[in-house]
């Protein structure tokens, strides 16, 4: 009876990990699924495997859809946000966490206030400022955007690891003769290490895979991210589902694939962080 008390607890966890596992992951199966068949097959056999595997739908796709100059905008615009994102997030949370002067706390909780703020309520006045400012249809502006997004979010999560270092680290360097800029890029930050890695990935998947702003301030075609491209495939009046599918799954494989490769990293900056914090 006793070894019944211990195991069903057990066994009960890995069902309950198991539905949420099929919950998360059936969607990304039937998107690849629906990828391969054919548009006749799509609509007789929504739920199925596909009879034939229909491998040009993808090239279909990435010619129709010109996801190569896609493709090359979106890691542009990622690659280019996060170079931006790391060091203006760091600094700012380690002035937060770190230093003391007046109104530290309440620049805080500015900062929060960003995080409870909808994108789409945004929309509008960004695209003004955009616009007086001449960063409208342009890469680089969409690259701003996305890294002034990402300052509220970065700060919450690089202060709970600067607060939680001791300060005699930065007192005996400083005795030695090391200035503040030195104790924080060779002492603080490699320190940190888990949290600039948690703040790459989360925010990298976010910008990788936005829609909103990207199809709001770029209007020429060349300059267009993927998640943007993915809107070519519906037409007025049909959609071309099974090339949609295959543009969706060329989207979001690279997610995947660096998600995997930084997994264990990712983990423990979160951990790390909910423990710090």
């Amino acid at each position: 009876m006793a070894s019944v008390k211990k195991t069903l607890p057990k066994i009960l966890g890995i069902l309950i990990v198991m539905v949420f596992f099929i919950i998360c992951a059936y969607p990304i199966i039937w998107m690849v699924l629906c990828s391969l068949k054919g548009e006749g097959e799509f609509y007789t056999n929504i739920w199925g495997l596909p009879e034939t595997f229909e491998f040009n739908n993808y090239i279909k796709a990435w010619q129709q859809g010109e996801l190569g100059q896609k493709f090359l905008n979106s890691f542009l615009v990622t690659a280019g946000a996060i170079i931006l994102m790391i060091p203006v997030n760091c600094c700012a949370a380690y002035a937060i966490g770190r230093l003391k002067f007046k109104m530290r706390s309440i620049i805080y909780i500015y900062l929060l206030l960003g995080i409870m703020i909808p994108s789409g309520v945004l929309g509008i006045p960004t695209y003004q400022v955009c616009l007086a400012l001449g960063l409208n249809n342009s890469l680089f502006g969409l690259i701003l955007v996305y890294v002034a997004g990402s300052i509220a979010m970065g700060v919450f999560i690089m202060r709970a690891f600067f607060i939680s270092l001791p300060q005699g680290l930065e007192e005996a360097a400083m005795i030695d003769g090391a200035t503040r800029f030195q104790c924080f890029t060779k002492i603080i930050l490699p320190l940190a290490k888990p949290g600039i890695v948690t703040q790459i990935i989360f925010s990298g998947l976010g910008f990788w895979n936005e829609y909103y702003y990207a199809n709001l301030l770029l209007t020429d075609e060349n300059l267009r991210t993927l998640p943007v491209a993915a809107s070519n495939f519906m037409g007025r009046h049909n959609i071309e589902y099974t090339s949609l599918f295959a543009a969706l799954v060329i989207i979001t494989v690279p997610a995947i694939i660096v998600y995997f490769i930084c997994q264990k990293s990712f983990v423990e900056g979160l951990s790390a962080g909910a423990m710090k914090g």
